[in-house]
């Protein structure tokens, strides 16, 4: 039998950049998404790590936690931790994805794309003002933002008169740069300030995906359970929308794409599955990677509550482990600021990201360079770290609290997305569904001030399972309560 390769703890290189925690991360993570070290290699212990790098073993401890999360590496008592993925080898070529189809200029191009820009100027989101309902599922703790500090912000930009002036139709430039710094830190994304276009939020940015990648007729497919919204905005483009059942604790999975041969693009949510909250291992990850190579199928990851994880860390995206090629990487401030800032940005290769900038012109959905100018000095003067921070302890808290109370009067619901995110989903139990009646239960809920959605509402391929999504962000202990209460109440009256 082959001796078994030990990592060496000299070989480990910090960077002198971030914090020590982060900086050990990525001296970790680096020899293994590069090859250098392979599957089956033993790192040494959290304890000979700290003494021989001059770390505490917290820190350690914390660094090898969330490579654990994210799949890299297993614990083995007595013998340290071994690593326990081995990626494909078009991973360790500096452009793997360049060679093949993701280059087709005529996947977006203006003159071979059956749709015209004209034909796309439809609302994406509602114009009217929306009143917030308790349990209402996608809205944050909005006591728990710092107003005062966003408005002194938004007052020093206020008075500039040439805040507009040259400005560049992908965004704000100090906030593209800010966002670029961020995200490669916080979420491993591969990108520049050239590939960041900012637009008026998450569904805005799907949107503009579609156009990019698809044309009319053209087959692409999203996750059921899902997000409306994007399943909306794709019949708007009259693509040819399949179904993969995400249901599970890993979300989609990747045998199910076998079946699919002539995809131009496939929309998830790995990072967090939206609404059932499901996590996608890093194994899934890499193996829809490469069918997504191999079919020539673009990506389109949706990075929702992915900031918002309680037992480790946000992990890594799927953008970066393709070194952000064959992937569009879509995300929002809508939970981590505020929804009414309507803001959120599209990250995408150089050649797609110009034409992107310019469907977001034609279809009016400019984002006020005050508001971005106000949100870049937010992010690169810590404000926005510091904030996620208090939101994640205020989130975890909220989350434990929630299950605590479904818990007690909800014991034989069954419950989904309790490990990130501002939701939980309560799935009704199999001695109710003969004789469930949802809109009934709804209705009642509505007239006491309450509005979970229906897990009906998500589901696009003839699902059956009934449940509620419920926000738990945006009320109190007691509004919680009642709450529950009150679908407790109506479970043991039908």
């Amino acid at each position: 039998m082959d001796p078994v390769m030990k990592i060496e703890p000299d070989s480990i290189i910090l960077s002198g950049e971030g914090s020590l925690q982060r900086q050990l991360y990525q001296a970790l993570r680096q020899p293994l998404l590069s090859g250098l070290w392979p599957s089956g290699a033993l790192l040494p212990s959290s304890r000979v790590l700290a003494s021989e790098l001059g770390l505490s073993r917290n820190t350690v401890n914390a660094a090898l936690a969330q490579l654990v999360a994210e799949g890299y590496l297993q614990g083995q008592p007595g013998r340290g931790y071994c690593i326990i993925t081995q990626l494909p080898d078009h991973f360790f070529q500096a452009h793997g994805f360049q060679a093949h189809a993701f280059q087709d200029s005529h996947r977006f191009s203006t003159s071979n794309n059956k749709q015209t820009v004209a034909n796309t100027s439809i609302p994406i989101q509602p114009a009217t003002p929306h009143k917030t309902g308790l349990l209402e599922p996608g809205v944050p703790d909005l006591a728990a933002f710092p107003y005062r500090i966003w408005q002194r912000l938004l007052q020093r930009h206020a008075d500039r008169p040439k805040l507009g002036v040259g400005s560049d139709v992908l965004g704000y430039l100090p906030l593209r740069q800010a966002l670029s710094l961020y995200l490669q830190q916080s979420r491993q994304v591969h990108c520049n300030e050239q590939q960041i276009l900012i637009t008026a939020g998450a569904q805005q940015g799907l949107y503009v995906a579609a156009m990019l990648v698809a044309a009319r007729g053209d087959q692409v497919l999203m996750e059921s359970p899902g997000y409306g919204r994007l399943r909306q905005a794709l019949q708007l483009q009259d693509l040819q929308i399949e179904y993969l059942d995400a249901s599970g604790a890993e979300g989609i999975s990747a045998e199910a794409l076998t079946n699919y041969h002539d995809c131009k693009a496939l929309f998830l949510t790995p990072g967090h599955q939206y609404p059932m909250g499901g996590i996608m291992p890093l194994p899934q990850r890499l193996a829809i990677l490469q069918w997504a190579r191999q079919q020539g199928c673009w990506l389109v990851e949706d990075d929702y509550d992915s900031e918002f994880q309680f037992k480790h860390r946000p992990i890594a995206s799927l953008q970066g482990l393709a070194q952000g090629e064959g992937v569009i990487f879509v995300g929002s401030f809508s939970k981590t600021m505020q929804p009414a800032l309507r803001l959120g940005y599209l990250v995408a290769p150089v050649a797609l990201i110009r034409r992107a900038a310019e469907i977001v012109q034609a279809i009016h959905g400019d984002v006020p360079l005050l508001t971005q100018a106000a949100l870049a000095d937010f992010i690169s003067e810590g404000h926005f770290s510091r904030h996620l921070r208090k939101m994640r302890k205020l989130y975890q808290h909220k989350q434990q609290l929630a299950q605590q109370l479904a818990a007690q009067y909800l014991p034989d619901w069954r419950l989904s997305a309790m490990h990130a995110g501002l939701h939980l989903v309560l799935l009704c139990p199999e001695t109710m569904l003969p004789d469930f009646d949802g809109p009934r239960l709804l209705q009642q809920l509505a007239a006491q001030g309450y509005a979970p959605a229906p897990l009906s509402k998500y589901q696009f391929n003839g699902e059956q399972q009934a449940g509620l999504v419920i926000g738990i962000a945006n009320l109190s202990h007691a509004e919680l309560e009642r709450g529950l209460q009150l679908i407790a109440a109506f479970q043991h009256s039908s």
